[in-house]
C-alpha cells in the first residue's frame, strides 16, 4: 500500500484557504468549502469530503496545510491565546466598570479568536473529569492525545521542509 499522498493538491489546498478565510471574510461550512473547491456535488459527496478532509486520519497533509494557514493568520494579526484571554478579560472589566454595552467589543474579540482557531464548533459529551485520573491514567490519555495527532505533526513536517526546498 502506498499510503496518503505525499503533496497537497489545487483543490485540496483551495478547500484550506477556505476553511480558514472563507469567503469575502466570512466564516463557511466544510460542505460549502468543499463545493467552492470544485468537489462534485453528487449525492452527500461534498459533506463527506468536507469532513473527510479535515480528518487528520485520513488527509494529514491537508489538516498540516489548515493549521500552518490559522498559524499565519495568527501571526498576521497578533493573535495569541494569552493575549486573546487578556482582551476579553478587559472587555469584560470595563463592562462591570462602566455598565456600558460593549457587546459589539466582545463580539468582534470572539470572532479574532474563531478565525484564529480559539473556537471549535462542536459538543462532546463528557463522563468524569480530569481530576478523577489518576497519574497512570493522566500518561494514558496523553500518549492517546499524541497519538492520534501524530499524522498531523509529521504532515506538518513534511510541508516545512517542501517550503524550504522551494525557496
Amino acid at each position: 500500500m502506498a499510503g496518503p499522498p505525499k503533496q497537497l493538491t489545487s483543490q485540496q489546498m483551495k478547500f484550506a484557504n477556505l476553511i480558514v478565510y472563507g469567503v469575502e471574510g466570512n466564516p463557511i461550512t466544510k460542505t460549502e468549502a468543499a463545493k467552492l473547491a470544485g468537489y462534485s456535488d453528487r449525492g452527500n459527496w461534498c459533506s463527506v469530503a468536507g469532513s473527510e478532509l479535515t480528518n487528520p486520519n485520513k488527509y494529514p497533509l491537508v489538516c498540516a496545510y489548515i493549521s500552518n494557514l490559522r498559524d499565519e493568520v495568527r501571526h498576521k494579526y497578533g493573535i495569541s491565546f494569552e493575549g486573546h484571554l487578556e482582551e476579553l478579560g478587559k472587555i469584560r472589566d470595563r463592562g462591570k466598570k462602566d455598565n456600558r454595552n460593549l457587546a459589539a467589543a466582545a463580539t468582534t474579540e470572539i470572532a479574532r479568536g474563531k478565525v484564529a482557531g480559539y473556537y471549535i464548533d462542536q459538543k462532546i459529551v463528557r463522563h468524569g473529569k480530569i481530576d478523577d485520573l489518576n497519574l497512570d491514567q493522566l500518561y494514558e490519555r496523553m500518549k492517546t492525545i499524541k497519538k492520534k495527532n501524530e499524522k498531523v505533526l509529521e504532515a506538518k513536517k513534511l510541508l516545512a521542509k517542501e517550503s524550504k526546498e522551494t525557496v
